[in-house]
């Protein structure tokens, strides 16, 4: 195909640019996806994959909720369509959750969850320690309290991301890998993208239309060969993350969070404990002895056979976030539009940000979903 010829272009292949990719082919666009590594490589591979609208501290990104739990309802569906087009297995179970508390301190903001969950008509049912151990027997007791969320789901962000990939070449996405975008500038109409002298192919590629998902590297790329005005000024950084994998025989039958961990187990064994939060790291990459004491420590006393488990890898990752912890989601520019920041909620609102902006794209007109996740609704 020539370089000329592309409908669109999406700037970044992680799980939201991944997804938005999809949608556009889908839709009948002819899409090529630009990666400066490998697809998913820097955040989405590392996530731990536990979806679900119920989080601590309660309240945290109230104008979030609506877009999550959108996705949420989503997600079974845009299963079925990805396996269908790739035929790869995505990794997806629908367990659902049982949150635990440990002390006192943490009861009351289980309880809190519960009141919340119940004012916005959302499914949970409050438990005693006891019967939550009845649920996962493994757990190490004793436990003050349980609060059960049937409606969440799991998924293998590994598999996700593999599967992804091979739906995006089975509808005709081009994706090249290797390939870091210095500059996208407006021309006859569209816009020419100028990759960076390192590229794996340093050939300019003309669209119709862009966007650009590149996670924290959203604001490198820049709007002219001159300057350092950067395409999209959306003040998108990074925020680094551990998580470790460990493996061992299978003892969870869903995933278990704590207020200081989460712990979701795959069929295979594979056992994730997540995460960290590290925003003061920036760009390091490196894995932390005192990351992986914490995150065993707190799962470990969460089941104790974990203490016997292997280490497989201590996952390090960098997630795209902006201040206020919202994404930025929408239109930024004629021909131009975003969609980056989605912090530690990728995973879960890639459905939702691909088929609203996809929509936004064909229609005109932004839909009211992602409104206020918008340039223009931006401080």
């Amino acid at each position: 195909m020539s370089a000329s010829a592309w409908d669109a272009a999406v700037i970044g292949a992680g799980v939201i640019g991944l997804s938005i990719a999809l949608e556009l082919s889908q839709r009948g666009r002819r899409v090529i996806l630009i990666e400066r590594d490998q697809p998913g490589y820097h955040a989405s591979r590392i996530a731990a994959g536990l979806l679900g609208t119920a989080g601590l501290p309660v309240g945290e990104l109230p104008a979030l909720q609506p877009l999550k739990l959108d996705s949420l309802r989503r997600y079974p569906q845009f299963i079925a369509d990805l396996e269908s087009i790739s035929g790869r297995d995505a990794g997806y179970h629908d367990d659902g959750t049982l949150w635990v508390a440990r002390d006192d301190n943490d009861a009351e903001q289980l309880a809190l969850l519960h009141a919340d969950r119940q004012q916005h008509g959302l499914p949970a049912q409050m438990l005693t320690g006891g019967e939550a151990l009845e649920l996962e027997s493994n757990l190490s007791g004793p436990l003050v309290s349980g609060l059960l969320i049937e409606d969440d789901v799991q998924i293998d962000p590994r598999r996700l991301i593999g599967a992804l990939v091979s739906a995006c070449l089975a509808q005709g996405v081009e994706i090249r890998n290797g390939c870091e975008i210095d500059r996208a500038s407006p021309s006859n109409g569209g816009w020419t993208l100028t990759p960076t002298s390192d590229s794996s192919s340093t050939e300019p590629i003309s669209a119709a239309l862009v966007v650009v998902s590149a996670g924290p590297w959203c604001d490198r790329i820049r709007r002219n060969a001159t300057g350092v005005q950067p395409v999209v000024a959306s003040g998108v950084g990074p925020v680094k993350g551990q998580l470790l994998r460990l493996r061992g025989p299978r003892l969870l039958q869903r995933v278990v969070r704590t207020p200081g961990v989460s712990l979701s187990q795959r069929r295979n064994g594979e056992l994730i404990a997540a995460s960290s939060k590290e925003p003061e790291a920036g760009w390091d990459r490196s894995p932390t002895d005192a990351a992986r004491r914490t995150l065993w420590d707190r799962a470990a006393a969460l089941v104790s056979q974990i203490g016997d488990f292997e280490l497989e890898e201590q996952s390090v990752g960098i997630r795209p976030a902006l201040a206020d912890h919202y994404p930025l989601i929408g239109p930024a520019g004629d021909g131009l539009w975003i969609a980056t920041g989605h912090y530690q909620h990728g995973i879960l609102l890639a459905p939702a940000t691909a088929h609203y902006l996809v929509d936004a794209i064909e229609r005109g007109t932004v839909p009211q979903a992602i409104a206020s996740f918008g340039t223009e609704a931006r401080p």
